[in-house]
């Protein structure tokens, strides 16, 4: 189903109405396997900021991925409150990412100025989202509040993993392309959700997306255990 989505799957576990358990599988999985990625890197014993903010991001996007998880299955019951801490942890994930690369810039006026932007980046995009949660449509506050989270991702991740990747694989080490595959199968995500591109009921957008989140994440998570020994 191309342009709509179907009807949410309704199942019933001790006595609960839940909703999404494919949601909740692979965002459980997503969680699981980002937050090992991250404590995988933390065994990697040089003290850098490149590795930190990269540990933080993957165990940051981990936690609000199992969160979000949650969120979906226990909709009947939770609301849009059971949504808000996965997307909260949503734009520090991408902080924690944008700053893992623009900590590896070789022009430290350059890294200076990068990294300022991408705080305030971060701050406006919260204003964003409670502005557009509070001031939503009731019948939208469980969708619209996502929309100005999903366009920081997008430019972020393109800006630093995409942009600045491959600037570097020229200039540092060509691992770095490593961060631009993974942002290259990334990308399709956002079309699967803009035009709501639906395999199956038990397979839908929020399922395909996860599944190639987990792919180009693990290409983020290659390319920052190859590059760490280069900086």
């Amino acid at each position: 189903m191309i342009g709509a989505d179907f009807e949410k799957i309704h199942f019933v576990l001790f006595g609960l109405d839940l909703v999404e358990p494919m949601a909740f599988i692979t965002d459980t999985i997503l969680g699981v396997l980002t937050v090992s990625w991250g404590l995988y890197l933390n065994r990697i014993k040089i003290d850098i900021p490149f590795r930190s903010y990269w540990i933080w991001f993957f165990i940051v996007f981990g936690v609000g991925a199992f969160i979000g998880g949650l969120g979906h299955t226990f909709f009947m019951h939770w609301g849009v409150p059971g949504k808000i801490p996965s997307w909260l942890l949503g734009p520090l994930s991408i902080f924690l990412l944008e700053q893992g690369m623009i900590s590896a810039h070789p022009d430290i006026r350059k890294l200076t100025l990068y990294k300022l932007l991408s705080f305030w980046k971060m701050i406006l995009v919260y204003i964003a989202f409670g502005i557009v949660l509070y001031m939503a449509p009731e019948a939208k506050k469980s969708t619209l509040p996502f929309l100005p989270i999903a366009i920081n991702t997008i430019v972020g991740v393109i800006l630093t993993a995409g942009l600045l990747g491959n600037y570097y694989s020229k200039k540092i080490a060509i691992e770095f392309k490593y961060f631009v595959f993974g942002v290259l199968i990334l990308l399709p995500t956002a079309f699967i959700f803009l035009f709501k591109i639906n395999l199956h009921q038990w397979f839908d957008k929020n399922d395909l997306s996860h599944i190639l989140m987990m792919i180009g994440i693990y290409y983020f998570y290659l390319g920052t255990k190859k590059t760490i020994k280069k900086l």
